[in-house]
């Protein structure tokens, strides 16, 4: 497929992957305050035989967060939306830092093919 393509139309999709980097790049020079870790939503039984819970209907939802310490998981309840809105920032501030990561591979994939095209072997 890249064969077909012309110069021009291989710089404009860098052109265009450079703009979508840029992009990402200044949201992520501004970080916002961010906690470290996974956010999961846990539901339980409290163990009582009379409460609705042993019947089906568990308690919560309750936020925790995970994070490996001492090469152990830690589960941390968390109470304040502070705090499990700055565990989903940290979380999108990864997705974007592999946004990043991927558009920079296929900028590198399509200048390579450009410098394919203009690279001949040298023979006396």
């Amino acid at each position: 497929m890249e064969d077909k393509l012309t110069d021009d139309k291989i710089r404009k999709i860098i052109w265009g992957l450079n703009l979508r980097r840029d992009k990402l790049q200044k949201k992520l020079s501004y970080p916002k305050g961010m906690i470290e870790g996974c956010l999961h939503v846990i539901y339980k039984k409290c163990g009582n035989p009379n409460c609705k819970c042993a019947k089906g209907k568990k308690h919560g939802p309750y936020w925790a967060l995970s994070k490996k310490e001492d090469g152990r998981r830690k589960l941390t309840y968390l109470d304040k939306i502070d705090d499990i809105n700055r565990v989903k920032e940290y979380q999108r501030y990864n997705k974007r830092l592999a946004s990043i990561r991927k558009i920079s591979e296929k900028i590198f994939y399509w200048l390579k093919i450009l410098r394919d095209r203009y690279t001949f072997s040298y023979e006396k």
